[in-house]
């Protein structure tokens, strides 16, 4: 029978009782039989000896009774408070339990369930008075099996205790994963009297920790498997492939000029087109095509089985078109291209990442073969990879070394034949391989990210020297400095501009800014505002390159302009094409119309030179004139006083 401490505490105050009225029925007895008359005939017996042989014990058996009943109750009071104290501490020990947030079983021997606490009620559904009696088995086996548990409570009778995950039913019917501990209860014989098991429910915390299993393997704006999943799919698939049998392709796709549309748009319009293109090309995957973000505008492709070559291709046509369609994002219809690079196993790498980084290459070489095409990996690629890869390094170096330096190629006003400007032109003076031209390092710099730091070192160094010349007396007329569009689209470009000026001491009119017309037609409103902010300063503007754009005449009007730089390339031809020499025709006259000077940049000879004077076009420059050269060499250029290039 179970020992229960409140029937155990009546036993003891009925022991007491009956103690006290024991002895005080012993001393009433006592009174009473020296109080009793004797019967005897005494009265052969002196009066003395009567007294003294019956004395009365009264006195000393009251006092007596009165110290034990005083100890008893004294031994009561203590009993009770033990008893009390017991009983409060095991009404904390419950009601810690009651408040535990791990649910907890208390079975006997047999598994029998005697206790839980609220937490197993809240957990399961289940009341205490619906599980008393009954085991945890017979609540929990229909999901996970009768074996199942049976081994659970085999291996806490043999080892004492259990641990692990598992999964069980509420009341409801609702599959949840519990972790649970079991542990055996032994009595002082060493034999097993109770099990005491603790469990939590860890949905909440495995659906956490799927949760961010996901996000770890895949992007949050397209939901496509990231880069660590496609390094864990490759190894599995490259895993169990068998080179000679397994074919697979990896195509690596770059978006064209994606940066323009997070400049011009913005990066929320960027995200957009980003998450359609995206969507498109999923709907292109199958079974055995898979499609990941490697990240920026940047995806990938696995194809994990290839019969031939027609149906890999035919993939490739696919995506192209997929990725052609228009987009219309926030009334913007936008059209993008790609540039693919695709490599095959075994024959291009036979692990992921070879295969990841010969694609790569492949697809670089696609950018470089003009965009908006694919190639195959060949192992010359690996060459230019890495070519590009050390430059990319050499110019972090040459930038901090002040390797870089400017050149500057004199503006000829073709009516007086003197030197009217300057146009600042970047050179890179490498320590081994001697100069080395913009064409082939300004790219590498808008890809890496240095283009900022090095349009600003340009624009800061060719106002420094503006300065440093008119100090000297020496009047060279205007700076011109090229912005690149990443430059230009920056919030504080103009800060930038004024900050430079500030520092130089240059006066804003001898500043002339030229930005390509693609940089100005994207985001026209933001650029208008920027235009007109650097006009109000006094600094010039030009449209650099202007008719390789797609700028129309209602947004040209807008911009705050001083001149037009017309391209090279429309001067090539016009002392033998009548088209070519239309359409240079046809800028002058636009120019003039709209009231801008016009600049021909890339006059190499005396034909094109005299075509130009004829049209009256004001300003030009190219090698036919002068080529770029350092700033002492350029001082000696503006103070030369005849033309002669051309005769008058």
């Amino acid at each position: 029978m179970q020992h229960i401490p409140a029937f155990a505490g009546r036993k003891l105050v009925l022991f007491a009782l009956a103690a006290i009225l024991l002895i005080w029925a012993i001393l009433g007895l006592d009174r009473w039989s020296v109080n009793r008359p004797f019967s005897l005939n005494l009265s052969g017996f002196s009066g003395d000896f009567v007294e003294a042989a019956n004395p009365s014990w009264g006195f000393l058996l009251f006092a007596i009774a009165l110290v034990i009943t005083l100890m008893i109750v004294k031994a009561c009071r203590l009993l009770f408070g033990i008893r009390d104290l017991a009983n409060s501490q095991l009404a904390l020990q419950q009601r810690v339990i009651d408040h535990a947030s791990e649910a907890m079983i208390l079975t006997d021997a047999a598994q029998r369930i005697l206790s839980v606490n609220a937490a197993f009620e809240v957990t399961t559904g289940y009341s205490a008075a619906e599980v008393m009696g009954l085991t945890p088995t017979m609540i929990s086996a229909e999901h996970q099996g009768l074996n199942f548990h049976r081994s659970v409570w085999d291996f806490v009778a043999e080892n004492g205790h259990w641990e692990g995950e598992i999964w069980d039913r509420r009341k409801d019917g609702a599959i949840y994963p519990k972790q649970m501990r079991i542990t055996a209860i032994s009595d002082k014989a060493g034999q097993t009297s109770h099990f005491v098991a603790t469990f939590a429910d860890i949905s909440e915390a495995r659906a956490q920790a799927e949760r961010f299993e996901y996000l770890a393997h895949h992007d949050q704006l397209t939901n496509l498997p990231n880069r660590l999943a496609l390094d864990a799919h490759l190894d599995n698939l490259l895993d169990s492939a068998v080179p000679g049998i397994n074919h697979l392709a990896l195509m690596i796709i770059d978006l064209d000029n994606f940066k323009t549309v997070n400049d011009s748009l913005g990066h929320h319009a960027g995200d957009r087109l980003l998450a359609e293109i995206a969507r498109r090309l999923t709907a292109e995957m199958g079974r055995t095509k898979r499609l990941f973000r490697l990240g920026g505008d940047e995806f990938v492709v696995v194809f994990d089985q290839i019969d031939n070559r027609a149906e890999l291709l035919s993939l490739l046509e696919r995506l192209v078109s997929a990725i052609g369609l228009p987009c219309d994002i926030d009334g913007h219809q936008l059209h993008s291209t790609p540039s693919i690079g695709i490599s095959l196993y075994p024959q291009d790498g036979r692990d992921g990442l070879t295969l990841i980084r010969n694609a790569d290459a492949a697809m670089y070489a696609a950018k470089a073969a003009g965009r908006n095409n694919h190639q195959f990996f060949v192992e010359s690629m690996n060459a230019a990879a890495n070519k590009r890869l050390h430059l990319e390094s050499e110019l972090w170096r040459a930038l901090a070394e002040n390797q870089l330096v400017l050149h500057y190629q004199p503006q000829i006003d073709l009516l007086s034949g003197k030197v009217v400007g300057v146009e600042a032109l970047v050179r890179w003076c490498h320590p081994l391989r001697g100069m080395i031209t913009p064409a082939e390092f300004i790219p590498v710099a808008e890809e890496c990210g240095l283009i900022l730091p090095l349009g600003h070192w340009v624009l800061l160094t060719a106002c420094r020297q503006v300065r440093s010349w008119l100090d000297a007396g020496i009047d060279m007329g205007e700076m011109a400095v090229n912005i690149s569009a990443h430059q230009f689209r920056q919030p504080d470009f103009v800060q930038t501009v004024q900050g430079v000026l500030a520092e130089t001491g240059l006066p804003a009119e001898r500043l002339e800014l030229e930005i390509t017309e693609s940089t100005v037609m994207h985001g026209v409103d933001s650029a208008i505002q920027t235009l007109a902010q650097l006009k109000a300063m006094g600094v010039r503007l030009a449209i650099d390159d202007f008719g390789t754009g797609y700028s129309s005449l209602s947004y040209l009007r807008r911009f705050p302009l001083d001149r037009l730089k017309i391209d090279r390339s429309f001067l090539a031809d016009v002392d033998t094409d009548p088209h070519a020499a239309s359409l240079v025709t046809s800028i002058v006259m636009l120019g003039r119309s709209l009231g801008l000077q016009l600049v021909a940049e890339g006059v190499e000879n005396f034909a094109q030179a005299e075509f130009l004077r004829t049209l009256e076009c004001e300003r030009v420059q190219g090698f036919h004139f002068y080529q770029p050269v350092s700033a002492a060499e350029v001082v000696g250029f503006g103070r030369c006083e005849e033309y002669a290039a051309l005769p008058a």
